[in-house]
């Protein structure tokens, strides 16, 4: 019987929605923009962080990066305690390199402001992301070489002027040409290319640079290059199972090197890939709780509407009205009449606003294909429930003003 009930409620529901067609989707305008806004910004997010995820993940699970500042997404400027941080020196990295969880390690050394340009006959790279290392660099963290080897022990203790290159790199200087022995002008240097790096799954280099243009020398060579650059960061690989341990012996190594007081925070950073992904997330987090009042409005403005167009309903019905309750109908099946219609009504539109989701997320994806995007299932749901609770709750003040209605004084409505 109420199962009966229910389909004809909804059944007159959506009859008296279609009738006015126009008018409805106007009326839950709001509630398809809030909706399509919500699902396309949760399938960016959601692609983001399996993006950033899946390139972080490539860093093994064994890995730290000791830094001045440290890495990763920033939303905050430096503070003074960090402005007066003093450089990571080479003697930090050497020392670093000789703890006991230590299986590896090397110091990282970048240009101080603009890179160098990058040239092979007339092509040219303008913002390479140079990068001087040990030998021992590969052996601290995953390092996929697509073709060719990195560098070897005989090469870093020879300084011999070999490089290797990221895809993006190969790709715009090297085109049509095997890279492999190619030699490539650095500033005013000339290297061999001897390796080049598989091309990068993501547009994120793990919260440091794109690894796509990248290129390695070894570090000896860097630091001829530019001697009065001692600030470094230092790549750690631990031994299997010992990634807090090493985190806490090079805490206390630097500390003391550093002599930071007891009662004082580090003056140095520590990270992980897990810590980096942490900080990556927070700031999604934040972007949603900008995003989060926008759609809210859009909702409420939404179900204002609805109210609005409910109310209008009701009395444009009136006569409807008391003709159903002549005939019996409860002040219930009026209530539930009109909530139903309500909630139809911002449901459809929750639909359409899922459906302009599912668009926006494809045009993300054809529009910028290294910037993941994806839908996922909890947010439709989500977005579909929301919009179904909007039209409950912006028509229960219409039902049960059109429930209270006198039959008699309805019927001679005109």
């Amino acid at each position: 019987m109420f199962k009966q009930q229910a389909k004809e409620l909804f059944t007159q529901a959506m009859v008296t929605l279609w009738s006015h067609k126009f008018r409805s989707f106007l009326t839950v305008l709001g509630v398809v923009i809030g909706t399509a806004t919500v699902i396309g910004v949760a399938s960016l997010a959601s692609g983001l962080e399996a993006g950033f995820k899946e390139q972080i993940e490539q860093f093994g699970t064994n890995v730290a990066f000791v830094s001045r500042w440290g890495g990763g997404p920033r939303h905050t400027e430096l503070t003074e305690e960090e402005r007066q941080r003093k450089p990571i020196t080479l003697e930090d990295a050497v020392a670093l390199s000789q703890l006991p969880s230590v299986v590896a390690a090397s110091p990282i050394l970048r240009p101080p402001g603009m890179p160098p340009a990058v040239k092979f006959r007339n092509n040219e790279v303008r913002t390479p992301q140079l990068r001087g290392v040990w030998s021992s660099y590969a052996s601290t963290r995953e390092v996929t070489i697509a073709s060719g080897r990195f560098f070897t022990e005989a090469e870093d203790e020879h300084r011999a002027e070999v490089c290797i290159i990221g895809f993006d790199i190969a790709d715009k200087l090297l085109s049509g040409y095997e890279p492999l022995d190619k030699e490539i002008l650095i500033g005013n240097k000339v290297f061999k290319v001897i390796g080049v790096l598989e091309k990068s799954k993501s547009p994120f280099g793990g919260g440091g640079p794109p690894v796509d243009s990248l290129i390695f020398i070894l570090y000896t060579v860097m630091h001829g290059m530019y001697p009065m650059q001692d600030d470094h960061w230092v790549a750690l690989g631990a031994k299997q199972g010992e990634l807090n341990k090493l985190i806490d012996e090079a805490k206390e190594l630097l500390r003391r090197r550093r002599h930071v007081p007891y009662d004082k925070p580090d003056s140095f950073e520590i990270n992980t890939p897990s810590g980096i992904l942490e900080s990556f997330n927070k700031m999604l987090l934040m972007v949603s709780m900008i995003v989060i009042p926008i759609v809210g409005v859009a909702l409420l403005v939404g179900g204002i509407g609805v109210m609005n167009i409910m109310l209008v309903s009701v009395t444009e019905r009136t006569k409807e009205i008391g003709v159903r309750r002549a005939i019996g109908a409860r002040r219930a099946d009026i209530i539930w009449q009109f909530l139903l219609e309500a909630s139809t009504l911002t449901g459809v539109g929750g639909l359409i606003g899922i459906a302009f989701g599912f668009l926006i997320s494809l045009l993300l994806n054809v529009l910028m294909p290294n910037l993941p995007s994806r839908v996922p299932l909890i947010w439709v749901a989500i977005g579909f429930s929301v919009s179904v609770a909007i039209g409950l709750i912006a028509g229960i003040y219409p039902a049960f003003k059109a429930s209270r209605l006198d039959p008699i004084e309805a019927l001679r409505y005109e």
